[in-house]
């Protein structure tokens, strides 16, 4: 994974968190804030990501 994929992935885990900080509903804020889990992984995964269709 490249630096502007982990850079892309990090400023979409902080939309989210914004968006969970913001919304009214609560059922919104908790699947803002499971994205916003998704996206810090993705980023914090860098060149570790491991490619499923790989085998062994």
């Amino acid at each position: 994974m490249e630096e502007e994929s982990r850079i892309y992935f990090a400023r979409r885990a902080a939309e989210e968190q914004e968006r969970a900080e913001k919304a009214r509903d609560p059922v919104a804020a908790r699947v803002h804030r499971q994205l916003q889990r998704v996206y810090v992984e993705r980023a914090s995964v860098g060149e570790r990501w491991i490619d499923r269709d790989m085998v062994g």
